[in-house]
């Protein structure tokens, strides 16, 4: 198959940033996303503060040393890096909490290092690189279903890819390839070959997407996320012609071209293997295969509706994350090591609203920790960095909102065209076209889902994008991410009047307005 949709969805809108930004900011930027909403254990925080100032002497310094006497620092944190790796490897009968702990600030330090000197970044991208490989190996020997160990998983494999792409914006983009290949895990399914990166058949590709609900999905977890979307692969045997099963809100589980998959907006892509040492693969090398094939022949046997309730037990309807879990699980493999609870109360609100009704469940991004699976390719830009950080912002502080007793509304006057375009929408489906409002989809729910959409989302966004254009021209460079939430928590509570009915304040949900 062609290639082309890849490179067209990462080499398009290029943009320059500005001069370096203070660490003190590049590491808030690493930080505030994971902890902006308030809720009592209910959301990962990094809680580092003193860890901050360190970096911070440790960048300032760096941008005013040549590169050469960079290098020898940068050189020392790998070579630590390495040790730590060696012992990580050795430590099969326990958790060496410590140690990852260790190697979670030297992945920092050497970013930080780095983003003062682009010459640094490969290197940089090859320990980030072995340190993820490393940890999710050794993982395959730890427990499951352990909050702290998903959490010391976590803090490694989503903070090394915090820190890289960081440091990769302060560069304006140059420095690191659009595909990062981590490892050709061996597979004997059928392949194919795109962009340089082997493809199998049963392989699993994380995705962002550009539409709010996207940023909602990755944002609204008990560890905040890159991915809010998972599919399948499929290869046939005979053709080598590649397709791509996924539960869509608009229209349930579908078949594509992998063409017509990539040439979607997609954020940023992480593409999935399972480890060939799984007691499933052993005993049947084409059991990845074998999960595809079934996916693909069900969807194509039966329409299977979009899960709105997430329930990830029940597969006669499935979200996004279901079309691959029960793939696997017609052939004996369990994925998702951990399934997330989901205990934010404003979440739960909002999710709830939306139609959901299991909070323990299958997050998209959650699978990337799973350490039966092994990271194989990754693909990304500076535009959709950069992009991915406003609609982050937007929804971060919007839950917030929701953690203070704000919900999504709508008009009531919109309650009788709603139904009307409902009903409309019952008469498509059954001629076979795409309804205005999926089915499974409530009323409500799509008015309130219209409402984040097509009114809260966007004046919001807006609203933060013109802020952060007024700070760059006052300080000379782009707001990092912790100031980002200042002025996205100023914009809202400027605008709060302004969204309503799409957003409704606690203050008017408790006087009954």
């Amino acid at each position: 198959m062609q290639g082309d949709g890849v490179m067209s969805v990462f080499q398009q809108n290029k943009s320059k940033m500005q001069p370096f930004i203070p660490l003190v900011w590049l590491l808030c930027w690493f930080f505030s996303p994971l902890s902006v909403a308030a809720t009592p254990a209910a959301s990962f925080s990094w809680q580092r503060d003193a860890f901050f100032q360190t970096l911070e002497q440790s960048f300032e310094q760096a941008r005013q040393q040549p590169l050469e006497q960079v290098r020898a620092r940068f050189a020392l944190q790998v070579e630590q890096g390495r040790h730590l790796l060696a012992a990580i490897r050795l430590a099969k009968n326990s958790v060496p909490f410590a140690e990852l702990r260790r190697l979670e600030e030297v992945q920092f330090y050497a970013a930080a290092l780095a983003a003062a000197h682009e010459q640094l970044m490969i290197e940089a991208l090859g320990f980030v690189t072995d340190t993820r490989l490393t940890v999710l190996r050794a993982a395959t020997h730890w427990p499951t279903g352990n909050p702290e160990v998903h959490s010391a998983i976590y803090r490694v494999v989503y903070g090394g890819r915090a820190a890289l792409d960081e440091a990769w914006v302060q560069h304006q983009g140059n420095g690191l390839p659009a595909i990062t290949q981590f490892e050709d895990i061996p597979s004997a399914t059928p392949s194919v070959l795109i962009e340089g990166v082997r493809v199998h058949s049963g392989d699993i590709i994380l995705s962002r997407g550009d539409a709010p609900t996207s940023a909602l999905i990755a944002r609204g977890n008990p560890y905040p996320a890159n991915f809010s979307h998972v599919a399948l692969v499929h290869v046939d045997e005979i053709t080598g012609v590649a397709t791509v099963v996924e539960s869509l809100i608009e229209r349930g589980a579908v078949i594509k071209t992998a063409a017509e998959f990539l040439k979607e907006n997609r954020h940023r892509l992480l593409l999935l293997r399972l480890r060939p040492e799984n007691s499933v693969l052993q005993q049947d090398q084409m059991a990845a295969h074998r999960a595809a094939g079934n996916m693909l022949e069900r969807i194509k046997a039966k329409q299977i509706p979009y899960d709105f309730s997430m329930n990830w037990n029940d597969d006669s309807k499935m979200f996004c994350s279901e079309v691959a879990y029960h793939a696997y699980r017609s052939v004996g493999v369990d994925l998702w090591a951990d399934k997330q609870k989901l205990e934010s109360p404003g979440l739960i609100r909002w999710l709830g609203d939306m139609g959901m009704k299991h909070f323990t469940t299958i997050m998209p991004s959650d699978i990337e920790y799973d350490p039966r699976l092994a990271p194989v390719a990754e693909w990304r830009n500076l535009e959709t960095l950069r992009y991915d950080r406003l609609d982050n912002v937007t929804l971060d502080v919007l839950l917030e909102a929701a953690e203070r007793g704000d919900r999504l509304g709508y008009s009531p006057l919109s309650t009788l065209p709603g139904g009307a375009v409902k009903l409309w929408s019952k008469l498509k489906s059954v001629v076979g076209l795409s309804p205005s409002i999926p089915d499974g989809m409530s009323v409500s729910t799509a008015l309130r889902v219209r409402s984040l959409i097509k009114n809260v989302h966007p004046k919001l966004r807006a609203a933060i994008a013109d802020a952060e254009m007024k700070y760059r021209k006052e300080h000379g460079y782009p707001a990092p991410y912790w100031a980002l939430t200042t002025l996205a928590r100023q914009a809202l509570a400027d605008l709060q009047d302004n969204l309503s009915p799409g957003l409704i304040s606690a203050a008017m949900n408790n006087s009954g307005r």
